[in-house]
């Protein structure tokens, strides 16, 4: 059970996608490594370094913007029966999505977390 990497989840009108990317991308010295369509919430994502941009328009940002940061993780099922006993309030269960599986958490402190296992 590992955190393969931690990001900052930022959220931008569909408009301002490609300036928010320019953005990180100039902050962090690198380019955007992948956009990806999310027809489930009809939002499209641009991961740049520790920055994952969701744009769309306002209704759709509205049902995500709730969350705080995303965990890559090797093994969710594992995250997913470690959080519980921890105090760790599941907002959503384990599901499939676009490019893999995830749940939503929000830990005891407040932070709200997608836990992201991507598909092999």
């Amino acid at each position: 059970m590992k955190i393969l990497e931690q990001g900052f989840r930022t959220y931008v009108d569909s408009a301002d996608l490609d300036s928010a990317v320019a953005l990180y991308e100039g902050l962090q010295h690198m380019s955007c490594e992948r956009r990806v369509s999310i027809p489930e919430t009809q939002i499209l994502a641009a991961k740049v370094g520790r920055f994952l941009i969701l744009s769309g328009d306002p209704e759709s940002l509205a049902k995500v913007r709730y969350v705080d940061a995303i965990f890559y993780v090797d093994d969710l099922d594992a995250f997913d029966l470690w959080l519980r006993p921890q105090g760790v309030e599941i907002l959503h269960g384990p599901r499939d999505v676009t490019g893999g599986r995830n749940f939503t958490a929000r830990h005891p402190d407040g932070l709200v977390v997608e836990y992201f296992e991507a598909r092999s």
